[in-house]
């Protein structure tokens, strides 16, 4: 009988050991996930979008912000995609760093900006955008798709 009662302590005790040597582990690693959130190695967050400007004027807005200071941050190209009927698609324009002012930010941690483009009213459109931050040679890029935006002939 004794015998019986100290295996069940035992068991008991091995299994209150287990538990307290495992939890303490998954929830730091919890922790650690959340309190340092970033996109990659040179990216802490990025986001575009569309904007009606009125009178069929399209912006594609974007914001990026880099882990630290970034030789180059902002994006590379931004192609911008037309529809009548929110459906079939067909791009319109691409923009480049290269070619068009303001897309890439020098030396900073963050950049934002906005291209714009002379739509027709009634159209919709969305884009395409290459988010970029680099340093030291080497860097890191993200695509996304903006959501579809209906050019009015008021802003908003």
């Amino acid at each position: 009988m004794l015998i019986l009662k100290r295996s069940k302590l035992f068991r008991f005790l091995a299994i209150l050991l287990v538990f307290i040597f495992i939890l303490p582990a998954d929830v730091n690693a919890v922790e650690v996930e959340e309190s340092n959130p970033r996109a990659s190695y040179y990216l802490t967050s990025y986001n575009t979008y569309l904007y009606n400007a009125a009178l069929g004027k399209i912006r594609v807005y974007f914001d990026v912000t880099g882990v630290h200071y970034m030789d180059e941050i902002g994006t590379l190209t931004i192609q911008l995609f037309e529809s009548k009927d929110n459906e079939t698609w067909t791009r319109v324009n691409t923009y480049k760093h290269n070619t068009t002012s303001g897309m890439l930010g020098y030396n900073k941690v963050y950049h934002s900006g906005y291209v714009e483009y002379s739509g027709t009213i009634g159209r919709y459109y969305k884009a395409y955008v290459c988010i970029w931050a680099g340093k030291d040679g080497d860097g890191d890029t993200r695509y996304m798709w903006t959501q579809p935006q209906k050019a009015t002939l008021f802003a908003g």
